[in-house]
């Protein structure tokens, strides 16, 4: 009889062993893979006679922020890095491979934005994003830059294209020999520091970083008191209440566009060198909002100093004042009136069209090297109409860029019958209207 215990049986022979893991061979022992991508490996215990044995095997990596490994051996690129030390253990034993993973290769190059309009001098930010084969977005990857027409637009290795000349150039970006392109359209227009005119008008002058100095510049009085109140102003600037659209607000609201659409404008206006800001801040001390009707000239003198005169405006005239419409129609008033305090100015004359006999409401001739009052307006106006003054127009909705286009037109026009001689072309406009929007 066989004991429970015993080291053999009826017949002297021992019961036989299991053969005990001498080794674990990993295969393949080295490995290079991208980010992303997957390697399988195997592991292969033997006996100490190399017979292979079947052994449950344990799988770890030596930096799973690297490359991981499952519990069948399936190794994931991680991140670029290695060589990782994969352990493969079994019986006591183990084995190993040495993994390196390099980054995944660029696919694709997409550059954004694919085809902006900038102006001559103006500059604009491309971004070219660099993917793996997955669509991926891969960082930290080398782009180069280019310009078919470097005497048109330049790019620097940042990306950052200057217009130099008036014309389109094809920008390309290159990363690991994969390629795309934007096409950038350079204009001749002045490009001001408002973008989309809209929404620059939704946001209140009391709000604006330029505030302070606005009010520095320019004071603004009532009947001649210096009005030290708070301006109240809630935004958008276009939806406050009628009764907070003071005009105080306007008159404000009109400055701080002069402010924004003077950028670019030195020397680029035919009647000063100077931008349409310092221009109107070197010929006025501020505006001198009055109680009587029917006032709008330049200038109340007030301590010395020149004050453009306005009537203040009723309700329904204010509520005009909301958008660009209104706010437009006061700015090309305000260079009108200014005109006249600019030393050398044309004065008014009579025998125009609007007024030939008796009063004098007219400018002499339309002369770009010496414009009067009302070719001021007219060049405003027609300059916006177009785009080549250029405050957004194009970037608002289709039909208020038509809307302002038509507005400016018909303004520009309307002054043509206020010259004696040579008289300014007719305006006409089309789409798009208002010019181009400006991406920089």
């Amino acid at each position: 009889m066989c004991l429970i215990f015993a080291a053999g049986c009826g017949d002297g022979t021992s019961e036989p062993q299991p053969a005990r893991v001498a080794s674990v061979t990993v295969s393949p022992p080295t490995a290079t893979m991208q980010v992303g991508g997957t390697t399988q490996l195997s592991a292969t215990p033997r006996a100490a006679d190399g017979t292979v044995l079947t052994a449950a095997v344990t799988w770890t990596s030596s930096s799973t922020a690297v490359v991981t490994v499952s519990a069948t051996g399936l190794l994931t690129g991680v991140s670029p890095g290695g060589p990782v030390v994969i352990t493969a253990a079994a019986g006591g034993q183990s084995g190993t491979a040495t993994v390196t993973v390099t980054p995944a290769p660029v696919a694709t190059v997409t550059i954004a934005p694919s085809s902006p309009s900038i102006a001559i001098g103006g500059v604009v930010q491309l971004a070219a994003t660099t993917r793996d084969l997955g669509g991926a977005v891969l960082s930290g990857r080398v782009v180069t830059w280019a310009s078919s027409n470097a005497a048109v637009a330049a790019v620097s290795q940042a990306g950052v294209v200057t217009g130099l000349s008036a014309g389109p150039a094809v920008i390309t970006a290159t990363s690991e020999g994969k390629s795309a392109t934007a096409i950038v359209g350079v204009v001749n227009v002045i490009a001001t520091g408002i973008r989309n005119i809209e929404t620059f008008l939704d946001r209140c002058p009391t709000l604006d970083a330029a505030y302070a100095q606005i009010r520095q510049d320019f004071e603004l009085r009532s009947d001649g008191a210096l009005v030290t109140a708070t301006v109240a102003c809630t935004e958008p600037f276009s939806t406050q209440p009628i009764a907070q659209l003071t005009d105080e607000l306007i008159a404000l609201q009109v400055l701080r566009t002069a402010y924004y659409m003077s950028q670019g404008t030195t020397g680029k206006l035919p009647w000063t060198p100077k931008s349409l800001y310092d221009w109107m801040k070197t010929n006025i001390a501020g505006v001198n909002l009055k109680t009587a009707p029917g006032q709008l000239y330049c200038c109340d003198v007030i301590g010395g100093r020149s004050y453009f005169s306005t009537s203040r405006q009723d309700a329904t005239q204010r509520d005009f004042k909301r958008v660009w419409t209104g706010i437009s129609n006061s700015l090309d008033f305000y260079a009108h009136e200014i005109r006249h305090a600019d030393a050398g100015s044309p004065p008014h004359v009579t025998g125009c069209p609007a007024f030939p006999t008796g009063v004098f409401g007219c400018d002499a001739t339309y002369d770009l090297a010496n414009l009067g009052a009302y070719g001021i307006q007219y060049w405003l106006n027609a300059n916006w109409a177009s785009g080549y003054l250029n405050v957004g127009i194009a970037c608002t909705p289709a039909a208020k860029a038509m809307e302002y286009a038509n507005w400016h037109t018909s303004s520009a026009n309307s002054t043509r019958g206020r010259f004696v001689s040579n008289a300014p072309p007719v305006v006409t406009v089309s789409a798009p209207f208002g010019g181009i929007c400006l991406s920089a």
